[in-house]
């Protein structure tokens, strides 16, 4: 928990809490209306999914064979967008299935088709649901320039106190993970590069990713290009959350778990206080250094290359299985944020309880599918709304729009709305 600003509410629930209390002492009432109270959203709908992204599998088939590969792209390549490879993979005996996650608000797609040395032959839409694509060299169109697609970026914000609420300004955790394939001929191996842009928490935690649905047995073995982990030179052993320290290992979920950091602090910085301690300040969250509060160092960046026995799981990994998490000590026990789609998860947690009794609307995470996405400087939530003014106050008012109902407004990180809030 942030240590200087514990409210009020947060102190009534932590007296009701579960850990070091008998079980009947927790009052989710009291629970709920202590987040509710914290909230920076007054009539948060609840109902509430927090999910910007939709997910398809489409197969397509050719008859040609200087037809070699394919990607699944979200731009037009020969257009003024910007386009971002959310899939590709060879043409093995004339097809290619391949599954996709793009922005929930986005209905037309591009594929993009390429030679065996890699040149692209042109590019045609088709609409998010399809199926099926006969693809011909004759449904390809090519502009006067090519926009090199690059690879597909997601931003993923956290605030680090689940269960607890807080600011709400959710950037204790900054990251940005891309997906790619280093060698499109070799349909086994997917980069994950992830970014630590930011630390704004006012604790200690640890980082992990959980790869949903990709067991054990799916993996041939991750590696770390480079070979230095995003904590090397972690000087504190044994560690205090992430004891195994393989970098791909299996979770309680049973789902296969890639190891960030056991500091997130230590990793972005390498700094230690003079006491050999690990100085718990903030990184690139706020405008202006400050002694022992706040400083501006450089994102740290680490690509994980995972090697697959199977071409159609590696083709599986989509953004909606990427899920990175955090993992935090709260009383006597680790807790873990997760995206909202796992928020009970308890990967590599020791706590042994049914996380259900925290369930709400309120998500500790909040996954953007736009990799320079920007986020909020400290103490500044993505948008207040009090249904007393009517009116909403933040960096992205459309937040606001969209916490109050979550079928609108899913494009709002699109739009922000004073832009001197951002980091």
């Amino acid at each position: 928990m942030k240590i200087n600003k514990m409210t009020i509410a947060v102190v009534a629930f932590a007296l009701t809490a579960m850990t070091g209390c008998k079980k009947d002492q927790f009052d989710q009432k009291v629970y709920q209306g202590s987040v509710d109270a914290q909230f920076m959203i007054d009539n948060a709908d609840p109902d509430h999914d927090w999910c910007l992204t939709k997910s398809d599998t489409i197969t397509i088939n050719t008859s040609e064979e200087k037809i070699y590969s394919v990607q699944v792209l979200t731009a037009n390549p020969y257009g003024t967008a910007k386009p971002e490879i959310a899939a590709e993979g060879v043409c093995y005996g004339n097809h290619a299935t391949l599954a996709y996650t793009i922005p929930i608000t986005q209905s037309t797609v591009y594929i993009a088709a390429l030679d065996n040395e890699g040149s692209y032959l042109g590019a045609m839409p088709f609409q998010y649901g399809t199926e099926q694509i006969d693809l011909l060299s004759s449904l390809l169109t090519k502009g006067s320039s090519l926009t090199s697609p690059t690879a597909q970026t997601f931003t993923y914000l956290y605030e680090s106190t689940f269960p607890s609420p807080d600011d709400f300004d959710y950037n204790d955790m900054v990251l940005r993970i891309s997906k790619s394939m280093p060698n499109p001929g070799n349909a086994y191996i997917v980069d994950l590069t992830v970014t630590l842009e930011a630390v704004g928490a006012g604790e200690l935690y640890a980082g992990a990713i959980q790869l949903d649905g990709i067991r054990m047995e799916d993996i041939e073995k991750v590696e770390i290009v480079g070979g230095k982990a995003m904590d090397d030179g972690y000087p504190i052993d044994p560690a205090t959350f992430i004891k195994n320290k393989d970098v791909w290992q299996e979770g309680k979920t049973h789902n296969v778990l890639i190891r960030l950091f056991e500091c997130a602090q230590f990793a972005i910085s390498k700094k230690q206080d003079y006491a050999g301690d690990i100085a718990i300040i903030r990184y690139n969250t706020a405008r202006t250094d400050r002694e022992n509060y706040s400083a501006t160092v450089d994102p740290l960046t680490v690509t994980y290359r995972i090697y697959f026995k199977d071409a159609d799981k590696a083709h599986s990994l989509t953004f909606d299985r990427i899920d990175p998490f955090i993992i935090h000590q709260y009383n006597i026990g680790h807790f873990e944020v997760h995206t909202y789609a796992h928020k009970f998860d308890l990967c590599i947690s020791n706590l042994d309880t049914n996380l259900k009794a925290y369930d709400n609307h309120i998500s500790w995470a909040v996954v953007i599918p736009k990799g320079d996405f920007r986020y909020p400087i400290e103490n500044m939530p993505l948008s207040t709304f009090s249904t007393l003014t009517g009116s909403a106050f933040g960096p992205y008012d459309g937040f606001a729009t969209w916490m109050g109902n979550h079928l609108i407004s899913r494009d709002w990180y699109l739009t922000p709305t004073r832009p001197q809030l951002l980091y």
